[in-house]
Formats: C-alpha cells, structure tokens, sequence
C-alpha cells in the first residue's frame, strides 16, 4: 500500500513538473511571438533588440547570408544621427536612409563570404594601419572619439568594429580577387595599360603655343630614338618625371577621357604619334604593357543582379529597381 501511495505521489510530481514545463514553454513561446512580431514593427524595445541579438534573428537574407535585425536598427539609428548633425544636408526620406543601411550590410555580408573563399584575413597590424590613417586626419585619440561620438553616437572601437574591419576585408579581398587565377572569375576582366608619360604643364593661355612647340620638339626626339625615360626626368613637370614618366597599371575611368581615349588606343610598346591635350596641358604618351585582370566591381554588381533576396522585416528593397531590370 505504502509502495503504491509513493509511486501515486511520484507521478503527480512528474506531473506537476511537466505542468510547469509546459508553462515555460507556452510563455517562451508566446514572449518570442512577441519579440518577432515586435521586428516587424521595427521595435526598438531593449528587450526585443537584446532576444533579437541572441537569436540572430534577421532582418533580411541575401544568397542565404543573414543581415541580423540589430545590425539593421542599429546602424539605422547611427545613420539618423549623423544626418541630424548635418546641418544644411540635402533631405534625405527615411526609406533612403534605410537602403543605405541594407544595401551596405548586404554588401558586406557577400564580401566578407567571398574574402573567405578568397581565404583572405584580417591581421591586427591591418586594422592599426587604418586606425592611425584615420585619426591621424581627426588629430588625436580623444579628438576622433568625440567627433565619432558627436556625428555617430559611437566610441573608436565601436567605428572600428562598424567601419574600419570591413573597409579593410573590403579592399584586402578587392586586391586578392584581382590577383586570383580561378577560372570562375575569368569573365569578369577588365583592360588596363601600364603607361608613361611627359607632361608640359600649361598654367597660362598665353603659354601655350611656346609649350606646345617645346612638346613637339620633345616629342621629334624620341621618335628619333632618344630614350623616353631620360627625357622625362628632363622636361616633366610632374611627380612621374622622377620614375622615367611611369603612371603605373590603371584602368579605364582612372584618368581624364582625352588622356584616356588616348592611351587605350594604343599597343604594347607604342608611343603615341602625338601630343595629347588635357586640362593640365600637353603629355607625350607610351604604352608599355597591357593585360586584363579580375573586375571585383563588375563581379559584385553581377552577384548584387542575380541575387536571391528575402526580407524578414517591412522596409523598402534596394535591389527592386534592379530586379524589375532583369
């Protein structure tokens, strides 16, 4: 009888417990219905941000790569802020505020999943380099924390984690797709020259015959045979006049078009037949190598264009205009 009565008090305990449990859960559950349904009337409740943030709940998937809800709402306060700050700015609507948000999220979602298929990383020294580029142009530590914080209502770390960390992925992981020989990227090129030049500058309208006719002269005298790079260091005005003329490898979009048009037209090894005149004045130009290299813009554009977008919470797509295009 005993035994019997233990193992009746035994199951109303095992009963009570799963009673309670069950509360726990139904009450979970209904406080994250709440939590969910507070996203999407884009909440700013602690307690909804703080759940959110341990759920990683998102605000949007692009390609499968999630842009969290609190990375969304709080760079969107941060955008407002600095807007606020800006006196006399052009008026900016709140659905422009929120796809610059997104639309750079995004962005740094598929190029932090791209750095690493590129299997590029971060180093520490990486970020220092940055950081004292970036308050060196603000004066000191305490001068860029109070600027952050006026503007962005940030701290230095908090600028760096936000923008110096993936400013730096960003341009590691431009400079490693450039360099990559995979053939996946093989479409994505673009041309570029490697080119020299002698400048005559022309600061004055009345100047500009007598530079010219020095140009030219100039000019005679390497299609006569004397060396480029000597008569560069000799009559160039200016910096590349110290490296024989060399402008280095660029690309289209780098230079002024009239200079531009001029080079491109150009073979490996060809010097232009004539002066070129830009605003800065007349340049003696020469090709002296060409090739094509990975487009990381080009690349990311077609990602950006073909990309599956799905959004968790009610706010504008940037990409529609794009989709609709296709």
């Amino acid at each position: 009888m005993d035994e019997q009565n233990n193992q009746q008090k035994l199951t109303n305990a095992q009963i009570f417990g799963l009673g309670i449990l069950s509360i726990v859960v139904v009450g979970a559950l209904v406080f994250l219905g709440w939590v969910k349904y507070s996203t999407k009337q884009l909440s700013e409740n602690k307690a909804v941000l703080t759940t959110a943030k341990f759920l990683q709940l998102p605000a949007a998937k692009i390609n499968g790569l999630k842009v969290t809800y609190v990375d969304y709402m709080d760079d969107l306060g941060t955008i407002k802020k600095f807007y606020a700050s800006q006196s006399g700015a052009p008026e900016t609507t709140e659905e422009q505020k929120s796809d610059q948000v997104i639309s750079r999220l995004m962005a740094n979602a598929m190029i932090a999943d791209l750095a690493k298929k590129l299997k590029v990383t971060v180093e520490d020294s990486d970020i220092e380099e940055m950081k004292a580029r970036t308050i060196g142009q603000l004066g000191s530590d305490e001068d860029a924390e109070k600027e952050l914080s006026e503007k962005y209502g940030w701290t230095l770390a908090k600028y760096i984690d936000k923008v110096i960390k993936p400013l730096v992925l960003e341009q590691k992981t431009q400079k490693a797709f450039s360099e990559s020989t995979d053939e996946a990227y093989a479409k994505f090129t673009v041309p570029e020259v490697r080119a020299s030049q002698i400048l005559f500058k022309v600061e004055n309208a009345k100047d500009d015959a007598q530079i010219k006719k020095q140009a030219e002269g100039v000019l005679k005298r390497i299609k006569a045979g004397e060396d480029f790079a000597k008569l560069a260091a000799e009559f160039g005005t200016d910096g590349t006049k110290d490296t024989g003329g060399d402008l280095g490898w660029f690309g289209k979009g780098a230079m002024v078009p009239e200079f531009e048009a001029a080079v491109f037209a150009l073979e490996k090894g060809q010097l232009g037949e004539n002066l070129v005149k830009t605003q800065f004045g007349y340049h003696i130009v020469k090709v002296d190598d060409k090739r094509t290299t990975p487009d990381f813009v080009a690349f990311m554009d077609d990602i950006i264009k073909n990309a599956k977008v799905k959004f968790y919470i009610p706010i504008h797509n940037p990409f529609a205009a794009i989709e609709s295009a296709q």
